[in-house]
């Protein structure tokens, strides 16, 4: 039978107190990590301390589970307790969470080996559900998962390198990731009212995670857009200037409040300013060019701001990105100006003033498109709300261009037999693909729009000492 992975803190050792407090039942050590587990899983939750554990659930998996509960419990003399319970309330379960010694404590893999309780996890854990939007319109994804070729290269290597770079929640995050990939536990959604994306096990994962999956023994690699929002953003007015929002529509098939709302726009003739934010956006220049401005005096003074307040605002948003004020080193001013940029697109007119006056003295049709976008009466919608479309229609655009129109395409021309995974503005595929995959990609974006985005390919780190090693 199958090894179902958990997690535990690395800093405990219930096996040590086992042998020093010597319980007189006969304790299962793995289903007591598997509590501890659920206890890790859920404590995340940031409306309460307590994960609400019911004695019916764990009863499932332990007939003795409430004498187990007791050892956990135990406020040992030096050791303490492995967990804490909360008191009961009404119409609640009781409650668990670890001590703070425990919940900080960097997080490793526990494999559980019990075949009895192996059994009740496949019976209760694993039972495979399906959302049914992704079952009905992109099974040609889920098929790939459901292959159990996804594996975790050196698994023990990628918590070590999680525990390393990442705070408590990040780090949680991509430690359930992979020991769901681990588990062969599934999960793929679709959020078609908001950014149409399949969200998955891989989007789950951070960068740094990724480099870590194989599929069928290969390693991975993707292949990324260059400025997406941006790119994908030009196509959107492009369009719109073109009046050709009947194809548009297709686009935008869960949410014709985005339509709606393109409809009511005011006509206005700007393409060649809308070219010349394209030719930036193709050209990797547009944070470049938007870095040079939001440090010019004029640019804030002709608008009658206090340059000093213009630089102490940035200078607080530089050091809450980095971690330290800004000292000259221009690329860290292209990622300022890059996330100050993109947040200004999909935040409320009323906000990022700054940003909107740099940016507005580049591109200020543009701008002006935005903000009467965001502006607009979504269609009896929530008015607090509004900007949020800007956003949803860049995404939903993407979304349907990558998946739909590319992933697919290139899932029927190998007949199923090439993985192909989606990452929002990425595609992966395995190593031995991925030329051609950015190849197929160049290709059908100059055969859908007559213009292709920046693509460049990124490889597992381990793909070179694989080699070597192999």
């Amino acid at each position: 039978m199958k090894a179902y992975y958990i997690l535990k803190p690395k800093n405990l050792n219930l096996e040590y107190l086992l042998n020093k407090y010597n319980p007189d039942f006969k304790f299962n050590t793995d289903f007591a990590y598997l509590v501890i587990h659920f206890v890790i899983l859920y404590q995340s939750n940031k409306s309460s301390n307590y994960t609400r554990l019911s004695s019916k659930y764990l009863q499932k998996f332990n007939r003795i589970y409430n004498k187990h509960i007791q050892f956990l419990t135990e406020n040992f003399p030096n050791n303490g307790a492995v967990l804490r319970g909360a008191r009961y309330e009404k119409g609640k379960p009781f409650g668990y969470k670890l001590p703070k010694y425990y919940s900080d404590s960097e997080l490793e893999i526990y494999e559980i080996t019990d075949k009895s309780l192996l059994r009740k996890i496949n019976e209760i854990i694993l039972k495979k559900t399906t959302n049914e939007m992704v079952r009905l319109n992109y099974y040609f994804l889920l098929k790939y998962f459901n292959y159990g070729k996804l594996r975790i290269y050196e698994p023990s290597l990628a918590m070590e390198r999680i525990n390393e770079i990442f705070d408590k929640e990040k780090r949680l995050r991509n430690a359930k990731s992979i020991i769901k990939i681990m588990n062969g536990d599934t999960k793929l959604t679709l959020k078609p009212k908001t950014d149409g994306r399949v969200h998955s096990n891989i989007t789950r994962l951070s960068k740094n995670a990724r480099n870590h999956l194989q599929y069928d023994g290969e390693f991975l690699a993707e292949v990324d857009i260059s400025s997406a929002i941006p790119f994908f953003l030009f196509l959107i007015m492009k369009y719109y200037l073109a009046n050709r929002l009947t194809y548009v529509s297709d686009e935008f098939q869960y949410d014709n409040s985005i339509i709606y709302m393109l409809e009511k726009m005011p006509v206005y003739q700007v393409n060649k300013e809308v070219d010349d934010f394209g030719d930036l956006v193709l050209n990797k220049h547009l944070y470049e060019r938007f870095a040079d401005r939001i440090f010019k005096e004029e640019v804030y003074t002709s608008k009658g701001y206090n340059f000093e307040k213009v630089m102490k605002y940035y200078n607080h948003a530089f050091k809450e990105q980095f971690g330290y004020y800004f000292d000259g080193d221009m690329k860290d001013l292209v990622k300022f100006a890059k996330k100050r940029l993109l947040s200004m697109l999909f935040a409320k007119t009323s906000i990022y003033k700054f940003e909107q006056l740099a940016f507005g003295s580049i591109f200020p049709q543009v701008l002006y498109f935005i903000n009467e976008f965001k502006n607009i009466d979504n269609n009896n919608g929530d008015p607090k709300e509004r900007h949020k479309k800007i956003a949803y229609c860049t995404f939903q655009f993407e979304a349907k261009t990558m998946i739909d129109k590319i992933a697919r395409e290139y899932d029927k021309i190998h007949k199923g037999k090439v993985p192909v995974f989606t990452l929002h503005d990425c595609l992966i595929t395995t190593v031995s693909h991925v030329e051609e995959l950015k190849d197929f990609m160049d290709n059908k974006f100059i055969d859908l729009f007559g213009v292709a985005p920046n693509l460049t390919i990124e490889k597992s780190k381990f793909v070179t000492d694989y080699r070597e090693v192999s």
